[in-house]
């Protein structure tokens, strides 16, 4: 069946069509089985057993009898006094109690008319037969079917078992339909899911078999965007790589033509400038090539790392940094254990811890204080790196990690410090080791970007 849309229509009218017949069946069943107790059934004898009851007892032995009467199967006798209750206080069904009341006006009609009022042809029938008691009171007969005759039912409850049967067919076919559906979407999902977390080699096709409805077809929809969307990442990841290589040579290019015309017109405070800028475009042509080697997603050699090691040996660095570019005397501060080891890529998570660090010391005021934390979790290993400078807006938070993504401050004031990259960088070093990074304001001033990292 190619169609999902025809598979759950014909599912479903199955379904209605099955419980349908089989209530009809059996209704009908029960029906046939009713009429034929009900004509089967001679009211004469029970009438003159309860006729003589009545005579030699009273009322007293009549209810008596009525309690030991064992009906025909399927037959229910009642024997109903001039209140309209059963003898034996029995509950009756409304169509009983409809009945008696159409036989009870049917005789205060015929108590008004006179005889003289009637044809002479004519003569009028008992709906129900009656008996009179010694003190003069009326007990009428009525034979209902009963509601659940032994004919039909025998000693099980047939209701029950129909209920059991229509059960098991409606969740025979609901599991078969919700399985037909679930496990593909199911797969859908988790492969929709990798590739959001960048997953661009994921396929659904082979493992959805050979569908050919509508959640076949969307498999191998989805295979062909995942396709289209690892070469588009494909051949962005290859342009700035391309691009920043061919950028690298006429840069350097250009700091030889700097020095060569510094030496022939004199150390100038324009060739600075130009020193600088060339510097920045550098470390902006690195940050790139760093950051498309890492979407691109290269095999790196996993090793154990000894966490507490190497963000000593970053802090060290950057403290070196601070000093030799005389960074308004910030200064990194670490508190880490002795040794927390963990598995993973040490250029990649230098390269992240190193980004945020900078970025740290760069938002820091004048002799402000960048500290280093780790805490090792049961599950999960948290580096915190904290800034005293002014925060970030809570609007800004979730961007900060954005390739060349640059706040509204820093927009405001025509910042030239960063590149707008470092963070991006080193989210993608992070999410390589599966693990989070995220960014946060501090109660008290700063901003406090925590990187959390699987246990090992």
């Amino acid at each position: 069946m190619h169609s999902l849309f025809l598979r759950f229509f014909l599912s479903f009218w199955l379904i209605i069509g099955i419980i349908i017949s089989a209530a009809a069946t059996v209704g009908f069943w029960y029906a046939e089985q009713v009429r034929e107790s009900i004509e089967d059934f001679h009211l004469s004898d029970p009438l003159f057993e309860a006729s003589a009851a009545l005579d030699t007892g009273g009322p007293t032995a009549l209810k008596e009898w009525l309690q030991d009467h064992e009906p025909a199967r399927g037959i229910t006798l009642f024997i109903i006094d001039e209140a309209g209750n059963d003898l034996i206080n029995r509950s009756m069904s409304t169509w009983t109690e409809r009945t008696y009341r159409r036989h009870r006006d049917h005789d205060k009609l015929r108590s008004r008319l006179s005889r003289r009022d009637e044809p002479q042809n004519l003569r009028r029938s008992r709906h129900l037969s009656q008996l009179i008691g010694g003190d003069g009171k009326t007990y009428t007969f009525y034979v209902s079917a009963s509601r659940i005759p032994e004919s039909i039912w025998g000693n099980s409850d047939v209701r029950l078992l129909l209920l059991i049967f229509a059960l098991l067919v409606s969740g025979a076919v609901s599991y078969a339909l919700a399985s037909a559906i679930s496990s593909p979407v199911r797969k859908l999902r988790i492969a929709t899911v990798s590739l959001a977390d960048g997953d661009l080699e994921i396929r659904v096709a082979d493992s959805l078999g050979n569908r050919r409805d509508e959640l076949g077809l969307l498999g191998r929809d989805f295979d062909t965007m995942a396709i289209k969307l690892q070469g588009a990442a494909k051949r962005q990841t290859e342009l700035s790589r391309n691009i920043s290589h061919e950028l690298r040579s006429p840069l350097a290019r250009i700091r030889v033509a700097i020095e060569l015309a510094r030496r022939k017109a004199g150390d100038l405070s324009e060739f600075s400038r130009l020193d600088d800028e060339a510097e920045r475009l550098d470390s902006l042509i690195g940050q790139i090539l760093s950051y498309t080697k890492l979407e691109a997603g290269t095999d790196r050699k996993v090793d154990v790392v000894d966490l507490g090691e190497l963000i000593g040996e970053v802090v060290e660095n950057v403290n070196y940094e601070c000093k030799a570019d005389a960074a308004k005397g910030v200064k990194v501060i670490e508190h880490t254990p002795q040794k927390i080891e963990i598995r993973g890529h040490p250029d990649a998570l230098i390269s992240a811890i190193e980004n945020v660090m900078r970025n740290a010391v760069r938002h820091s005021p004048p002799n402000g204080e960048v500290h280093v934390a780790i805490k090792r979790g049961e599950t999960n290993t948290t580096i915190s790196v904290s800034d005293s400078g002014s925060g970030v807006r809570d609007d800004d938070l979730p961007r900060l990690f954005e390739p060349f993504y640059r706040t509204r401050e820093s927009s405001e004031s025509n910042s030239l410090d960063g590149t707008g990259l470092g963070l991006a960088i080193a989210r993608r070093a992070i999410e390589l080791h599966r693990g989070q990074i995220c960014a946060r304001n501090r109660a008290e001033g700063g901003l406090v970007v925590d990187i959390s990292l699987p246990a090992s």
